[in-house]
């Protein structure tokens, strides 16, 4: 009946989120009944959580599953993110225990601060106009996951300020950590932390940090590097000559270069049929496609010498990537 029940509430739009807030309703409700006869007492109060426990832990999955039988991973990230950010209800609080455990993770980060040494961060009216500033980034982020391209511009401008401002992209992971563990400290006491939001947030962070991490480095190579003195025929024939000798084994080649990608970005594993695989470097599913894509790279790569023809062919195939889930912020991963 529970089963048949929490499956049946997907249609209404109820999300595994809100099993929390109707177990605080319910007990708040036989609270304010059973008090005046002296009935409620912590036995009584925890049996009856206990008992709502029980119910979701039936109802919950068949919830789910009816969700995600209608639901791609992509809306699902951006539900669960905005959902479960608009339940933070002080995010002011939360940016404070954020910056916090930052500095408890990497004291030297406390050196990108004005604040950094202050002693008691709580106080700190600096600190509190740092945290609004972080509430005002991160709902600007929840709400772009809605417009990754604006989202993208937003960030990649981000990332010049804290450039020039000295912010080297290692503390980028440092700051993603400390979000997590606010995050869960926040909503774990309402029972809205999970492995589904826990997994939501680290991809949408990923995506933040790949983007502000990119321009920064991008930028830094591009200060450090002189420029290159290559005609367009120079580098037509650098490309097809080193293409040459790295094609002699396509797909080793491209296995490398796709674990390379999973390394660095391991929510895009999820954009491929292969991704539950057991032993991803012995896949033979990874191998043929990681063979297919290099054999692409190579057409590319001769098609050099007759760019009009080229262009075409790359736009055709950029368009057809939409499908597969693949979004702008994967290039640079690429």
């Amino acid at each position: 009946v529970l089963r048949k029940l929490g499956s049946a509430h997907a249609k209404y739009g109820v999300q595994p989120e809100h099993f929390p807030i109707v177990g605080e309703a319910l007990l708040w409700t036989l609270e304010q009944r059973l008090s005046p006869d002296g009935a409620w007492t912590p036995q009584v109060k925890e049996a009856w959580v206990n008992t709502w426990d029980a119910v979701v832990s039936v109802m919950e999955p068949a919830l789910r599953q009816e969700i995600l039988s209608k639901d791609d991973a992509v809306s699902r990230t951006k539900r669960l993110v905005g959902q479960t950010w608009g339940l933070v209800q002080d995010k002011v609080r939360l940016c404070v225990l954020l910056l916090k455990r930052m500095f408890h993770i990497d004291p030297s980060a406390k050196q990108l601060f004005s604040f950094g040494y202050v002693v008691n961060l709580d106080q700190s009216p600096e600190v509190e106009a740092h945290a609004r500033a972080l509430v005002a980034f991160l709902s600007a982020a929840v709400q772009g996951l809605g417009d990754l391209d604006s989202l993208a511009h937003t960030l990649q401008s981000l990332a010049l300020t804290h450039e020039k401002l000295g912010v080297s992209p290692k503390y980028f992971p440092v700051m993603g950590e400390a979000l997590l563990w606010a995050l869960e400290q926040t909503l774990g006491p309402r029972r809205a932390w999970n492995h589904y939001v826990r997994d939501a947030w680290i991809k949408t962070w990923s995506v933040i940090q790949l983007v502000m991490q990119n321009k920064i480095t991008t930028r830094a190579k591009a200060a450090s590097t002189p420029a290159p003195k290559l005609t367009p025929g120079k580098i037509r024939q650098l490309v097809q000559e080193s293409w040459a000798l790295a094609e002699k084994d396509l797909e080793g080649n491209g296995v490398k270069f796709f674990l390379r990608i999973f390394t660095i970005a391991p929510s895009t594993l999820e954009l491929f049929s292969f991704k539950d695989a057991k032993d991803l470097e012995k896949s033979p599913e990874l191998a043929a496609h990681a063979g297919t894509v290099m054999r692409t790279v190579g057409q590319a790569v001769a098609g050099l010498s007759d760019v009009e023809t080229l262009i075409p062919v790359l736009q055709k195939l950029g368009g057809a990537h939409a499908k597969y889930g693949v979004q702008p912020e994967h290039f640079p991963i690429v």
